[in-house]
């Protein structure tokens, strides 16, 4: 592979580095990059992602509107628009309940006032899941990471709604993604972080397997030695970017409610944020002494979260890849480990695995280590066995450099 340093236009509609997958992703792939010596760009709306020094950061003008879902507060942003087509169909959009954020970014971003006096200049332009509409001359150097398709996140909400007209709210809140299959038509290559994603993008997006590359994500948290045998092992932990229905709180809540009445002292530390629906679940099932919230944390408090807690629970209904599992495992916490998506291959074949549907297999799962010393000593090193499979961010930068090279000496 050539030496040779590239310049590197990162592109994401928005990039919290505390919140997602998303914003993991491109905070940690572009400080690697530019370890590597990469002069890395990253193109981003708001949240802004924070990063090292020697990367920059254009911000592209969005109207915000999803930080509220108020009407009024809505059409006050959009007053302070220039008025347009794009900001009125924008606006219009919103206003239907259509998240339009992804779907506008690339237009937006090809008036940013930078981007159009510099795109020339750079090599790879790499796209964080925006999968929006670029010129051709971007699409030319264009690469996709998808960690899962959306498509997944639609029918699990499909599925665990009941009101009629609010599943019709949410195939109108996803219309974006036909929008997106459309445009990943014109993309020169995919990468995703396991096979399960590879498959289902695949099957969703009708996209060329031959241009997929699967490649595991780095690692957040390098192996963290923890003497589990000196702890009480009732205290659970599982970690969620957002509350939605696939990341199944509903589900965790109730199993670990049912081995309070076995296990009264027992503790379930939950990092993220939860919605009101599963808040007053806490409170019907009289969890509010046993469960404590942590909102979005950083690296150095994430650890200690985990240092603190015994066992971890990886719950969701589906996931592309699964940081939050990684981070457990590289802390030696045993995990118990949904069925589903890729957090299987992900955990590798000695995780302890249940149905994530059934809140009492959970349960069973839970009491199973709170009962068996050597069960759980066993799967906190099977978890730290299984961490050294994964490599750094260091080494998915090199990874990602001959994937770049490939484009540009046009081998895909």
């Amino acid at each position: 592979m050539s030496n040779e340093k590239l310049k590197i236009a990162f592109i994401s509609y928005r990039s919290d580095p505390l919140s997602g997958g998303q914003g993991i992703y491109i905070k940690n792939v572009s400080e690697a990059l530019a370890e590597l010596g990469h002069k890395v760009t990253v193109f981003s709306g708001n949240p802004l992602p924070k990063l090292n020094g020697n990367i920059r950061v254009v911000e592209i003008d969005t109207p915000k509107y999803y930080e509220t879902f108020d009407f009024f507060e809505r059409f006050k942003l959009f007053r302070k628009r220039t008025p347009n087509l794009l900001e009125l169909t924008d606006f219009l959009e919103t206003s239907l309940g259509i998240f339009t954020e992804p779907k506008f970014f690339g237009k937006r971003l090809s008036k940013d006032k930078i981007f159009l006096k510099e795109f020339q200049d750079f090599d790879i332009f790499h796209d964080n899941q925006s999968l929006s509409e670029y010129p051709p001359f971007v699409n030319d150097r264009l690469v996709a990471t998808i960690h899962h398709p959306i498509h997944i996140d639609k029918k699990i909400d499909i599925e665990n709604e009941i009101d009629f007209f609010m599943k019709l709210a949410i195939k109108n809140w996803y219309s974006f993604l036909n929008f997106q299959t459309k445009n990943l038509k014109n993309y020169r290559y995919v990468i995703c972080p396991s096979l399960s994603s590879k498959k289902d993008i695949e099957k969703y997006f009708k996209f060329d397997t031959s241009k997929i590359e699967v490649l595991w994500n780095g690692l957040n948290i390098k192996n963290h030695f923890v003497d589990r045998t000196q702890v009480q092992k009732q205290s659970f932990v599982s970690i969620i970017s957002s509350d939605v229905p696939m990341k199944n709180m509903k589900n965790l809540l109730l199993g670990f409610s049912l081995i309070k009445s076995e296990y009264p002292s027992a503790k379930l530390n939950l990092v993220g944020d939860l919605r009101e629906n599963n808040k007053e679940l806490i409170k019907k099932l009289n969890l509010e002494e046993s469960v404590v919230l942590f909102k979005s944390l950083s690296k150095d408090r994430l650890i200690d979260v985990l240092e603190k807690s015994d066992i971890g629970v990886a719950p969701s209904l589906y996931e592309g890849f699964g940081f939050p599992l990684i981070e457990m495992m590289s802390m030696g916490l045993p995990v118990i480990v949904a069925n589903s998506g890729s957090l299987p291959e992900i955990a590798g074949d000695n995780a302890i695995i249940f149905n994530p549907a059934s809140p009492n297999e959970l349960a069973q799962k839970m009491k199973m280590l709170l009962r068996n010393d050597s069960l759980n000593k066993m799967s906190s090193n099977n978890s730290l066995l299984r961490a050294d499979d994964f490599f750094g961010w260091d080494e998915y930068a090199r990874r990602l450099e001959v994937i770049y090279q490939k484009i540009l000496s046009g081998i895909v």
